[in-house]
């Protein structure tokens, strides 16, 4: 379905959509969940930080993961994973001071922009990145991964 051969990809009534920014975008405003923002400026920001962790938070977070978790002991490198790290400090540090003073990436309450946003930074998460010097993006992420639905969709052997 994916012309790049790649998850994740739906069809909605033969409407087919891949990339999960995308998808999850998509299905919060379509389904109208509460997740999607009510106003377009709001909705920007939903859209801005969907990109901004895909641009900013998702290779480094990867390069952790895969090189502290992933990888097969004898092809990790704990060099890019550390640079990863160090690669994160900068947007860890842009995020929480947006979470200092709102609680949330967009308004008063958990969005699909908080989703998308939560669900790359728990690569690093689970890769051992330390969050101590970003105490509101460790809270609001320690939060967003307890919701009933994160639980539910986290493998049996990943539960904390």
């Amino acid at each position: 379905m994916n012309p790049n051969g790649r998850i994740p990809a739906i069809d909605d009534n033969g409407f087919k959509l891949w990339e999960s920014m995308a998808i999850n975008l998509y299905l919060a405003k379509k389904h109208g969940s509460g997740l999607f923002p009510k106003t377009m400026e709001d909705e920007a920001q939903a859209i801005q930080w969907s990109f901004w962790v895909m641009t900013e938070v998702e290779k480094p977070a990867m390069a952790v993961l895969l090189h502290r978790f992933f990888l097969p002991e004898d092809e990790r490198d704990s060099k890019l994973a550390d640079e990863g790290e160090q690669q994160l400090q900068k947007p860890l540090a842009v995020l929480d001071q947006r979470l200092a003073t709102t609680g949330f990436l967009v308004g008063p309450t958990f969005t699909v922009a908080d989703l998308n946003v939560a669900s790359v930074l728990s690569w690093a998460r689970m890769g051992g990145v330390d969050f101590s010097g970003f105490p509101h993006v460790d809270q609001w992420l320690a939060g967003c991964l307890k919701r009933p639905a994160a639980v539910r969709a986290r493998p049996a052997s990943m539960a904390k």
